[in-house]
């Protein structure tokens, strides 16, 4: 019986690295993809180092047909990118629109073609098996932060991509998740920085069913699912 795999989108040292290490511990084959990542000798049989360039969407339609050639469909897709362009406080809309068009495409316009490629091969793999897509947000979605404002408004449209695909594939067993590391009492996720490892076993919670959670997926580390106010159900 071949591996399930998994593929990680925005792979760095933190989250990336601690959910390719879990996922691996787990029996999957983990392929990784980012702008930043040195691909030399990068493949194994359970481990595939990508390139992509999330600013150039075609690049991720090219990550996934390089998966699909070397093994197979991906049944767990996590979208782990972002960008963001810090504008002044005072003053949001003195971004370039050069500059917004690019954290648009990489927060949002590459996550729907990394969503639609996924749902693809979902729709290829055998009906046990557990299929989701986990998309890395914030706080950015509910709340605003006037110098984010380019991240907020690509968070909060793939946050609303995200609901309608849980909505509209549940019917399939294809989960949607835009998930949120908060603080214990809902704030942002700051100092202590996000925890990788906190994200990689959320992640995996969601997939194998041990952890329950809408579409919306704000958590705790070591907690879990916690639902605060603002949160979507």
């Amino acid at each position: 019986m071949s591996k399930p795999i998994a593929f990680i989108i925005g792979a760095g040292k933190n989250i990336g690295a601690s959910t390719a290490r879990l996922f691996q511990s787990k029996g999957y084959r983990v392929a990784q993809a980012a702008r930043s990542l040195d691909i030399s000798g990068s493949k194994d049989d359970d481990s595939l180092l990508l390139k992509v360039d999330l600013s150039k969407p075609e690049t991720v339609t090219a990550a996934f047909q390089h998966i699909r050639k070397n093994w197979g469909e991906p049944s767990v897709v996590i979208y782990n990118a972002g960008a963001a362009h810090f504008t002044d406080r005072n003053h949001p809309m003195s971004v370039s629109l050069e500059d917004f068009i690019t954290d648009m495409t990489v927060n949002t316009t590459s996550v729907y073609l990394a969503a639609k490629e996924a749902v693809s091969g979902f729709e290829t793999l055998p009906t046990g098996t557990p299929k989701a897509f986990m998309f890395t947000g914030n706080l950015t979605n509910t709340a605003t932060f006037p110098r984010l404002m380019t991240q907020g408004a690509g968070k909060s449209a793939s946050a609303h991509m995200i609901e309608s695909a849980s909505q509209a594939y549940a019917d399939k067993g294809f989960r949607f998740y835009y998930v949120d590391e908060r603080t214990a009492t809902g704030g942002a996720k700051i100092n202590p920085p996000i925890s990788g490892p906190g994200h990689a076993q959320f992640f995996l919670g969601l997939v194998d069913g041990s952890i329950k959670a809408p579409w919306h997926a704000t958590f705790v580390e070591n907690e879990g699912y916690k639902a605060f106010p603002g949160s979507r159900a």
